[in-house]
């Protein structure tokens, strides 16, 4: 293949390139750009009321928006936060056995609904595996993306702590 077939080549992947970046940058939070200070309603709240129940969240990317840079100072303001071993992934839903809990829950197993087959859901969802642990945080009833959600390792850990003292 010569070196002008590659330019070309390139050159009509670039469009497509762009689009899939304007979508990834579009996909992750929401609009609204400061911290909730309002508690959520009733129907919102993440909190199960005994360690057997089962809370249930959604994985998407439905909420247009941009994504913050992943600090503690932003984590904190989500009001469910836990860390999580997948035991089950079935019909798009995964089930986490919760280890523990940073904020908003005690429930003993959190269900987390997949995304919908949208390209920008998709592009942003965190793709849980059966045995692998995860650090999960969620506002209101969905799941936070943009790096504030993600398998388990020590510097994600680290935030979460700093946003959540003990």
């Amino acid at each position: 293949m010569s070196r002008h077939d590659d330019r070309f080549r390139t050159v009509r992947l670039l469009p497509a390139l762009a689009a899939t970046l304007v979508l990834v940058l579009s996909a992750c939070g929401s609009e609204d750009d400061t911290a909730a200070t309002t508690e959520p309603s009733t129907s919102e709240s993440p909190s199960a009321t005994g360690s057997s129940e089962t809370l249930a969240l959604v994985a998407d990317g439905s909420t247009a928006g941009k994504c913050a840079m992943p600090s503690a100072e932003v984590l904190s303001t989500f009001d469910t936060a836990f860390e999580g071993t997948v035991t089950s992934v079935e019909d798009g839903t995964a089930t986490l056995e919760v280890e523990q809990w940073y904020a908003g829950g005690d429930a003993s197993t959190v269900t987390v609904e997949a995304p919908s087959r949208s390209l920008d859901d998709l592009l942003m969802a965190v793709d849980f595996q059966e045995g692998q642990t995860y650090l999960v945080s969620a506002d209101g009833d969905r799941v936070t993306l943009c790096g504030f959600t993600a398998e388990t390792d020590p510097e994600l850990e680290a935030m979460y702590t700093e946003a959540f003292p003990a």
